[in-house]
């Protein structure tokens, strides 16, 4: 069978919201077990290997098409300015105000950025 078959039995499957929550829950384990033993290097890899990326333009496309995986490949750029500075606030916070509050703040200015980026860019909505 060819990958834009079972491509397309995924998108067509009763249990598609479950093998995508599967696929991000292993992404999340794998990065929390690693972190937890010390390998923050291997833990911040497996984050941000594009992973999820890949899944999800191969279930975007199956789905809703070129078109679909093309319109998420140009939000995801979009949202690449506010994520650094999410994770600039978190890096830089956590010792001194601590995790939670570093972690709020910074989505905090995430959400702020994205909605202002949508304001300022023609065609976009969130």
């Amino acid at each position: 069978m060819q990958l834009a078959s079972y491509l397309t039995y995924i998108a067509g499957s009763d249990l598609r919201l479950v093998i995508y929550f599967l696929l991000g829950g292993t992404v999340t384990a794998l990065t929390a077990y690693f972190a937890s033993q010390g390998r923050g290097m291997l833990s911040a890899f497996i984050t941000t290997l594009p992973l999820l990326t890949v899944f999800g333009f191969l279930l975007i496309y199956a789905e809703g098409g070129s078109k679909t995986v093309e319109e998420y490949a140009k939000s995801l750029l979009i949202f690449t300015p506010p994520w650094l500075c999410y994770v600039t606030i978190v890096l830089l916070g956590v010792n001194r105000i601590g995790i939670v509050k570093s972690l709020s703040l910074g989505v905090l200015i995430f959400v702020i950025l994205s909605a202002l980026l949508e304001k300022m860019l023609p065609g976009t909505k969130l």
